[in-house]
């Protein structure tokens, strides 16, 4: 009875831990959600007021005020989705190949590719700049969509998963006469809707959050995402904290729902990965 006993007591200090290392964590969503329901004089009050004891919903008032919410919604939503759509195709076709098949160089053009996962971005957005800058296409949708319609890592991810997949699928398919692109829609692609579903929220969530290139390739207001229009609530010396978090709820509301919605499709993608 008494491994018994302490293995209990320890499942019950392990869900403990494990309860208060989330509220750490979601604490920070907390303090932004309280933050943009306050008065300005009480944003900056000592000592902190961790819950408001009085409520405004101004600041969102104001936010819907100064930004064009719909449009960057519309720019935002726009450059998330059909980057989500096309790196999901193109990262499921390479990851397939590199997978399943056998040509030449296989795995030198694999290690090539999965070698660019460890450049970073910053040193090579110059030129990525100077060659929208030749094809025209600053301030532009096409320039600002162009550079993720691919990702080395959604490949490196896909191709994972394909490992795991039984060949013997695919050669009963072959035996009946399917062609290499039905066996890929009708055989493969459908017994991996986890991984394609977890590689989907994971892209959509890093081009929502994405900053750096929407700031070096937009120029005008018309083609800014919300990252940039966050920019409207921040002043040269000063920030009306009050609007910023309540602009910043805005922004980040969309994602937090979406991760509610598909979580155990996030979880079960992560285990399918093969990654230790």
């Amino acid at each position: 009875m008494k491994p018994r006993a302490k293995l209990h007591w320890f499942d019950v200090l392990w869900n403990i831990a494990l309860y208060l290392l989330a509220a750490v964590m979601l604490f920070p969503f907390f303090w932004l959600l309280t933050t943009s329901l306050k008065p300005a004089q009480y944003i900056l009050a000592v000592p902190p007021q961790i819950i408001p004891t009085v409520i405004t919903w101004d600041n969102y008032a104001q936010v819907f005020q100064k930004a064009n919410v719909l449009l960057l919604y519309f720019n935002t939503l726009r450059f998330a989705l059909v980057s989500t759509a096309c790196i999901v195709l193109t990262s499921s076709i390479a990851g397939y190949v590199f997978a399943k098949y056998k040509f030449p160089c296989k795995n030198i053009l694999f290690v090539l590719m999965i070698s660019t996962m460890m450049v970073p971005f910053q040193s090579y957005m110059i030129p990525l700049f100077l060659m929208m800058v030749r094809l025209h296409a600053v301030d532009t949708y096409i320039g600002l969509q162009l550079p993720y319609l691919i990702q080395a890592m959604g490949t490196f991810f896909m191709r994972q998963n394909f490992e795991s997949f039984p060949d013997v699928y695919m050669e009963a398919a072959r035996i009946e006469g399917a062609s290499e692109f039905t066996i890929m829609r009708r055989i493969s692609l459908p017994n991996l809707q986890s991984a394609m579903g977890g590689l989907a929220i994971f892209v959509f969530a890093s081009t929502w959050d994405n900053l750096i290139w929407p700031l070096i390739i937009t120029n005008t207001s018309k083609n800014y995402v919300w990252q940039l229009g966050l920019a409207v609530f921040q002043q040269r010396y000063t920030v009306d904290y009050g609007q910023f978090t309540a602009a910043a709820m805005v922004v980040v509301a969309p994602v937090i729902i979406f991760f509610i919605i598909f979580r155990t499709r996030i979880m079960s993608g992560i285990t399918l990965t093969g990654i230790k």
